[in-house]
């Protein structure tokens, strides 16, 4: 499964993390890389997330986020700046991109999307169309 996390994650253009819950799998396993992405000034590189518990969290800010589950928005998400996670493989500590992407990831294990987290309507963002990357097949 979490091969399949990986794979799938990867074959996304601008997917950063992917959830089990996201392909149909009820269970608390989440994968994170940032390490490609702009935004990402600091990161771990490919981390899997297995009954991640988060143990510290500082900091606050308000950030703009897209999502699998939702290609067609985005939401300003005001998420900490730095945590620290337990997860069964290892204990971590993250910040900046990273640590928004592993609390976006940790959010899905809980049922809880971008839509849960805005402050208003007005952090609900439609995506251009002609930006839209196209459906993978």
């Amino acid at each position: 499964m979490v091969r399949d996390l990986v794979d799938t994650m990867r074959s996304l253009e601008r997917c950063v993390g992917l959830a089990a819950p996201q392909i149909g799998e009820p269970v608390r396993v989440a994968v994170v890389d940032v390490s490609s992405h702009p935004a990402a000034q600091a990161h771990n590189g490919l981390l899997v997330l297995i009954n991640p518990v988060v143990t510290a969290a500082r900091g606050q800010e308000l950030g703009r986020e897209g999502c699998q589950s939702l290609p067609g928005i985005t939401a300003d998400v005001t998420r900490s700046r730095r945590l620290t996670l337990l997860s069964e493989l290892q204990e971590i500590w993250s910040a900046g991109f990273e640590a928004r992407a592993v609390q976006h990831e940790l959010d899905h294990l809980d049922g809880v999307l971008i839509l849960d987290r805005v402050a208003s309507v007005a952090a609900i963002h439609v995506r251009d169309p002609l930006k839209q990357p196209l459906p993978h097949r």
